[in-house]
Parts: C-alpha cells; sequence; structure tokens
C-alpha cells in the first residue's frame, strides 16, 4: 500500500509541476521564482538528510557528483523558469518526455551503453518530429512561443545530461545526500547568477504565486525526490518509467483545469506522436526481436557480420 501511495504522489507532483512554475511567476520574474524555491529547498534538505541518517560528503568524487546534478537543477530549472509564460503548461511536461530519449543516446554516446538499439533509434527520430511538429504549431499561433519551446529543449538536454553526468562519476552516494549536495551546489550558482537578473521580492504579495512557490519547495524539489527514490528502490524501473508517459497526459489536464489552456490540433497531434514515441522507446525489447528475426531471414551476412562485430567490441 505505501507504495502505491507514495508512486501515486510522484505522478500527482510531476504532472503538476508545469502549472505550478507558471503560477508561481504570476507575481514574481522567472529568476527570484527560481532562485527562492532553490534556496529554500537547499535549506530544508538539511533536516531530511540529518532525519534519514545520513551526511553530506564531501570528498572530490561527492564534489563532482554534485556539480553534475546542479546541471539539472542549475540549468534545467533556469532554462525551462525563463521559457514557461510562453507554452501551455501540459507542453512543458510532455517536452520534458524526450528525457529518457536522450539519457539512453548521451549514455552511448559518453558511456558507451549499447542501449540504443535501431528500435529505439526510430523512436527517438519519432518524437523529434512530433516535437518539430509541435513547434511549428505553436509560433503559428505565438510569436513568443519560441521562448517557450527553447526553454524546454534546453531544459530537457540539461536534464538528460546531469544524469549521464551522475552516473559516469559514480560517487555511490545516498540519494538523499546526492539530492542535498546538489542542491546547495545549484543554490551557490543562483547566487553568482544573481548579479545578473537581481531578486526583486514585490511589496503586494500574490498568495497565488507564493502557495505555488510553496508547494514546489516542499512537494517539487524535495518529497518528489524522496519519493522517487523510494519507488525506485521497491519497483522495477519498466514500472518506475511509465510515469514519464502518465505524467504529460494528466499535466495536459491540470493545464486545462487550472488555466484554461488549450491545444490546437496540430500540437496535440504532435504530442500524442511524442508520447508514442516514448512508449516504443520504453517497451522496444519485442521490436527489436522482430526486427532481428526479419533482419537475420532476409539478410543472414549483415547480421553475422553484426554479431561479429558486437563480439569484437564487448
Amino acid at each position: 500500500m505505501k507504495i502505491i501511495v507514495a508512486y501515486l504522489l510522484v505522478v500527482l507532483i510531476w504532472s503538476t509541476t508545469p502549472v505550478a512554475i507558471q503560477f508561481s511567476q504570476n507575481g514574481l520574474d522567472f529568476f527570484t521564482a527560481v532562485s527562492l524555491r532553490m534556496w529554500v529547498s537547499a535549506l530544508l534538505s538539511l533536516p531530511l538528510v540529518w532525519l534519514m541518517r545520513q551526511r553530506l560528503v564531501f570528498n572530490k568524487q561527492a564534489l563532482q557528483s554534485y556539480l553534475g546534478g546542479s546541471l539539472g537543477i542549475y540549468g534545467a530549472m533556469m532554462s525551462v523558469y525563463w521559457g514557461a509564460a510562453h507554452i501551455p503548461s501540459g507542453l512543458i511536461s510532455v517536452i520534458y518526455g524526450l528525457s529518457p530519449m536522450l539519457s539512453g543516446a548521451l549514455a552511448y554516446v559518453v558511456l558507451r551503453e549499447r542501449e540504443l538499439t535501431p528500435v529505439r533509434s526510430f523512436a527517438l527520430v519519432m518524437a523529434l518530429a512530433g516535437l518539430a511538429l509541435v513547434v511549428s504549431a505553436r509560433i503559428s499561433m505565438d510569436g513568443l512561443a519560441w521562448r517557450g519551446i527553447v526553454g524546454s529543449v534546453v531544459s530537457v538536454l540539461c536534464f538528460a545530461g546531469s544524469a549521464v553526468w551522475v552516473k559516469q562519476v559514480g560517487a555511490g552516494i545516498h540519494p538523499m545526500v546526492q539530492t542535498s549536495g546538489t542542491l546547495w551546489v545549484s543554490g551557490l550558482l543562483y547566487l553568482f547568477t544573481v548579479p545578473f537578473f537581481g531578486v526583486h521580492i514585490p511589496q503586494e504579495k500574490d498568495v497565488i504565486s507564493f502557495a505555488a512557490l510553496g508547494y514546489l519547495i516542499t512537494c517539487g524539489s524535495l518529497l518528489a525526490f524522496v519519493l522517487y527514490f523510494y519507488i525506485l528502490r521497491q519497483l522495477p524501473t519498466s514500472r518506475v518509467t511509465l510515469i514519464t508517459l502518465v505524467a504529460p497526459v494528466l499535466a495536459i489536464f491540470w493545464g486545462y483545469m487550472l488555466r484554461g489552456e488549450r491545444l490546437q490540433w496540430e500540437s496535440f497531434a504532435g504530442a500524442a506522436i511524442l508520447l508514442a514515441s516514448l512508449a516504443v522507446y520504453q517497451w522496444h525489447r519485442s521490436p527489436d526481436r522482430w526486427l532481428r528475426a526479419l533482419v537475420a531471414g532476409r539478410y543472414p551476412a549483415v547480421t553475422k557480420s553484426v554479431q561479429k562485430s558486437e563480439r569484437q567490441s564487448s
């Protein structure tokens, strides 16, 4: 029962995060909203580390891991906040569906992981085609939509690159320690960025904006991480990755219900193609087997050559 509740809470939090980001910017500029979120989250992470009977690690490998993680919190969050006001919140979540595929592609190049199969490569190409359809539809509707698209895509690239970087370092530290250390490194980076953007607290406080900010701090930055790492330990990876399929669909629903967002049919079709591609990417084994059987039956020489190269590379 605990696992089911944790799983549903992660889906709920991840699906509502994009719309909460937009609500948090009702009375705050993008930099003030994101930097306040990360600074307070960093402070609150320390009691969680203590409650879990852990402690922050400061050796060279751990610091490299924190820095790698900060690419996903500083770079990714800065980018998505910068463009969040210019596209529907549901599309932000849909674009984030690219993250498993981009992580796999980067891991194939950087870590030499043999996870980028022919079917997965096809799924990645189809996802990019769906993204192109979304981009063209939004830009034709709103001239500033490019900012939201670029911000979201750069954010996803940073998020995927961060995952590969942390894995390459392989510090082997506790997830909560990794989260807290990453938040503190990211907090310093946001502090160094203050001279460029400034922090502006309005005299008239917008209740909805600060309520959304509080939700993002407590749930989006801390509770979601703890629950995610918990279910990752308890459930197979295939079930955990279902979140990246379910959350975007719910995010579109929340955007419609809470902010009255509507997608034109081109954007909806592009989002559907992207999510279908993600489904193929996640469950690629059967299509890969069918493809191998087809190639082996029609082109046996090619199959032998591929098997030989795989044995030599391994």
